[in-house]
């Protein structure tokens, strides 16, 4: 199971998926992480991580993800242009409710 910080299954249990930039200037990057949680009993692998734009980066450990043990996925938002955004990050692992939804909003000045 993975602990994501909302939606659940028996293979991973997911909240604090959607998270608010709130507002900001358009030229600042903005970055935030999300923690993974593995709290099955079989090692958490990561496979991909494909995000909606390419304004949208993701870095995180390629390393699997021990049972009990967490890995961070620090995402980062740089703006093309002032506006409302809503960006999806999809990670693509071992779980059995892959791939993971992650979702990133707000509004760039």
């Amino acid at each position: 199971e993975i602990l994501i910080g909302l939606v659940g299954s028996e293979m991973c249990k997911e909240t604090g998926t959607d998270l608010s930039l709130g507002a900001f200037d358009w030229q600042q990057e903005q970055t935030v992480e999300f923690i993974l949680e593995n709290t099955g009993e079989r090692l958490l692998v990561i496979n991909d991580v494909l995000t909606s734009c390419d304004c949208t980066t993701v870095g995180y450990s390629k390393e699997p993800v021990h049972p009990k043990d967490s890995v961070a996925l620090s995402v980062t938002y740089m703006a093309e242009q002032p506006g409302r955004f809503d960006k999806i990050i999809k990670v693509y692992c071992n779980a059995d409710s892959s791939p993971i939804l992650l979702r990133i909003t707000g509004e760039a000045k």
